[in-house]
């Protein structure tokens, strides 16, 4: 070892020297006072060990609370899912015609509403959102029961006219021919609107029942002693409105007085003493179209000569045939009865009525949707403000969109919503109103 080596060394010790000498003078713990420290370092790491799953737990309960209050909130504010309904057990649609021949038919809704169809009953469903539906009924009678929420709003509309619902059971019957609507109410409470009623609408409460018509009276026909009319100069009109509890049968015209029996010609078989003379034929379909007997006076006028009466008919009559060939479907001879109608009687209320009809019946019949907007267009502009008016516009609005004319069913939606806010199509229009299809 060389001298400098041996020097380090030196220095080392004394530097270990020193510290060992300050060492000695620090205050050093009990082992008592060791061993308790340990223990509370221990005690300290097992309390922040059993505070951890704690607060895990306190995370998930949070967490949890959260997801339950946003569920609570998407059930008590989201817009809920449109109705449903089965027809005699089968799935509904909405727009396609329900027709209850022989026997009652019925469609229940997801709401737990019901509308029974009577026999002989033709109605479909036009508009299904989360807090009720629109029916519309063609004709017949319905039994409604409709399920009452605060939120509920029901339209069934009959005719011009629209009877809201709110919770309630009712009948409701829409007769085409006399163009009345009648409605009985069994519970609840109901609000009527039509162009023939206040613009606050008509509130029926149970168990009151009202009949209502729009039309105007048919003219009487002349007594016995005065000259039969000319049915070519009698003007056009629509069936009369009832009043309430006057039946159908007492409210209709007298009919046309028979004209006097032709002498019998020689030959001729003569009619035995006491045998009563059967009624001319050319008199007896008005009898029965009066008496509201549509049937009847089709099978009269067919047995006549359909070309026979074209030319000799009323425009009201020519209508009222058109209806009574239109619901024995016998769709041609119908059109035939409404277009000696706008021919004849052009400008008047029946050459309107009959537009209508023909596009109905394109619209019912045949789904041509061009050619029944065509009609509803031509009714409208005769008639902006009549009875069939809402109808004929809603039906439009139907038109242009099953021809997906996006522009044409928004304006036309726009001017039902104008028009007509509340009415049985105005779901519709709304929708297409703010462009959606």
């Amino acid at each position: 070892m060389d001298l400098r080596t041996k020097d380090v060394a030196a220095v080392g010790r004394r530097v270990a020297a020193h510290q060992d000498a300050a060492l000695e003078r620090l205050v050093r713990p009990s082992t008592t006072d060791r061993l308790e420290a340990i223990y509370r370092k221990e005690a300290a790491l097992s309390l922040s060990a059993r505070a951890a799953p704690r607060s895990r737990r306190l995370g998930v309960a949070l967490a949890a609370a959260c997801f339950a209050a946003s569920v609570l909130w998407f059930v008590l504010f989201r817009p809920g899912d449109p109705l449903t309904y089965r027809v005699a057990g089968a799935p509904g649609a909405v727009g396609r015609w329900v027709a209850a021949d022989a026997s009652q038919v019925g469609l229940d809704f997801s709401d737990g509403s019901r509308v029974d169809l009577a026999p002989g009953t033709r109605a479909r469903v036009t508009e299904v959102g989360p807090r009720g539906a629109s029916v519309l009924l063609e004709r017949g009678s319905l039994r409604v029961r409709v399920v009452h929420r605060d939120d509920t709003r029901w339209v069934v509309a009959g005719g011009p006219f629209e009877v809201h619902v709110i919770g309630t059971e009712f009948d409701i019957t829409w007769n085409t021919e006399a163009e009345e609507l009648t409605v009985s109410m069994i519970t609840g409470r109901v609000r009527i609107l039509g162009p023939c009623v206040d613009p606050s609408g008509r509130a029926l409460a149970a168990p009151e029942a009202t009949r209502l018509a729009c039309a105007a009276p048919r003219p009487v026909a002349p007594r016995a002693s005065s000259p039969a009319p000319d049915p070519e100069a009698i003007p056009s009109a629509q069936p009369p409105a009832l009043l309430p509890g006057a039946s159908a049968a007492a409210s209709a015209p007298a009919p046309a007085p028979a004209p006097a029996p032709a002498p019998p010609s020689l030959g001729s078989p003569q009619p035995r003493a006491g045998e009563p003379l059967a009624e001319a034929p050319a008199e007896r379909w008005r009898a029965h179209l009066a008496a509201g007997k549509l049937g009847e006076a089709l099978a009269d006028v067919e047995l006549l000569g359909i070309d026979t009466v074209l030319g000799r008919a009323g425009g009201a009559e020519l209508v009222d045939l058109g209806s009574a060939a239109r619901l024995s479907r016998k769709p041609d001879v119908a059109a035939r009865f409404y277009e000696a109608a706008r021919q004849r009687f052009a400008g008047s209320d029946a050459a309107a009525a009959a537009a209508y009809h023909l596009g109905r019946m394109a619209f019912d019949g045949r789904g041509a949707w061009a050619e029944a907007e065509r009609w509803f267009a031509v009714y409208l502009a005769e008639r902006p403000r009549g009875a069939l008016a809402p109808e004929a516009l809603g039906r439009s609005i139907e038109c242009a969109r099953n021809l997906q004319v996006r522009a044409r069913a928004r304006e036309l939606a726009a001017r039902y919503l104008a028009a007509y806010p509340n009415g049985a199509h105005a779901g519709l229009a709304a929708t297409l109103a703010h462009g959606a299809d």
